[in-house]
């Protein structure tokens, strides 16, 4: 008896293999459309989260405001501010009020919010700074003379309203046919800096200049959208300053402008929480004596903002400092105080795993009067 077996049909393996490539295809585009809607509810989730956040950062402004303001009225501790105070995340300058007062992973209903101040004064207002000064900074960052030249009369001539050029400096349309790289044509401002990031428009001044020796970016990162437009803060195009303070071991050697000038600030620099940079600026201080100025502040521990800080009370202090002469201090009384009365507020707001962070400049005009000059998200 035989068995009849029937032959292998190539065209069922290929049918099979079709119908595997086409459930395959399906399950791709399944699994896509499943992300793609996974990411459009994260979005939209977060899109109806925004009112919320952005009260939250209006919630740690409002804080920061009661803490600047509180501590004004503090004896003795009322009358300086210091890095070792509260304000600035020291454990000194509480009373009874600010004591039941935190400024980090504050709860707010179903949010958290930490606020960090800093204040200005720490830093140069470049809007004031004299032609003395300027050329005091060019020196000591080592800048050619000649360059430094055209740098100091170029900065002075975009704050100043009239249209006139000093001897080496750029005003009125001279940069519409040549402007700083990598910028389109512009204008000069002749008026007050509203963001550091503008000295990259100013005639002489390049980005290792600005940002540092080695240090290409501020503290958030590479620039971004290299353009004059202005943004919410004021910048041109690059991220908010906020964060980039100097560090206080960062010297002269590798700070850069950034780092030491500020477009918003008092006219005098606060010699209890500028860095030993900034102080080497100031007219008749050398790095030396800017030095032994922040070693006595920070006491034995060597460091800022801690229990046996030694913070000046009146410039007059600074005649205990190894190296000071009364002659210096009428000088220093022109440039330095012991006060601050601009802060930036960065507040970073948390709902769930949604996080967002805004920042805020302060003007504290007294204990019942801070007020906000600006308010944005980064």
């Amino acid at each position: 008896m035989r068995i009849k077996c029937h032959p292998h049909h190539p065209k069922r393996g290929i049918a099979l293999v079709m119908v595997m490539v086409v459930i395959l295809a399906f399950g791709v585009l399944a699994a896509s459309y499943a992300f793609s809607m996974k990411v459009e509810m994260r979005l939209a989730a977060n899109t109806t989260r925004d009112p919320d956040m952005e009260w939250l950062g209006r919630s740690g402004i409002e804080l920061a405001r009661f803490v600047l303001a509180e501590k004004m009225k503090i004896p003795v501790e009322g009358q300086f501010d210091a890095l070792s105070q509260m304000w600035a995340g020291g454990p000194l300058g509480t009373n009874e009020v600010l004591l039941a007062v935190s400024l980090t992973d504050v709860r707010l209903g179903d949010g958290l919010i930490n606020v960090r101040i800093r204040d200005l004064e720490r830093k140069i207002n470049i809007n004031i700074a004299d032609e003395p000064l300027l050329n005091r900074t060019m020196q000591v960052m080592g800048v050619d003379p000649f360059a430094a030249d055209v740098i100091v009369d170029s900065i002075l001539d975009w704050v100043d309203p009239d249209l006139e050029p000093r001897l080496n400096g750029v005003d009125g349309e001279a940069y519409l046919t040549e402007p700083n790289p990598p910028f389109p044509p512009y204008l000069s401002k002749n008026g007050p800096i509203d963001h550091i990031s503008e000295l990259l428009l100013i005639r002489g001044i390049e980005p290792s200049l600005y940002y540092g020796v080695g240090r290409g970016s501020d503290g958030f990162g590479a620039p971004v959208g290299l353009s004059p437009a202005a943004g919410p803060g004021g910048e041109i195009g690059f991220p908010p300053a906020f964060g980039s303070q100097l560090n206080p071991g960062v010297n002269l050697a590798t700070a850069g402008l950034k780092d030491l000038f500020t477009p918003i600030g008092g006219a005098r620099v606060n010699v209890n929480t500028a860095s030993e940079a900034v102080l080497s600026l100031i007219p008749g201080l050398d790095e030396n004596l800017a030095r032994e100025i922040v070693l006595t502040r920070r006491g034995f521990d060597g460091m800022d903002g801690t229990e046996d800080d030694f913070p000046f009370v009146r410039i007059q202090d600074l005649v205990g400092v190894p190296g000071m002469v009364p002659e210096l201090i009428s000088i220093l009384n022109r440039y330095c105080t012991v006060r601050s009365s601009s802060f930036e507020v960065e507040i970073e707001a948390r709902l769930g795993d949604y996080r967002k962070v805004y920042v805020a400049t302060l003007i504290r005009l007294g204990s019942r009067d801070v007020l906000v000059l600006n308010f944005y998200p980064l």
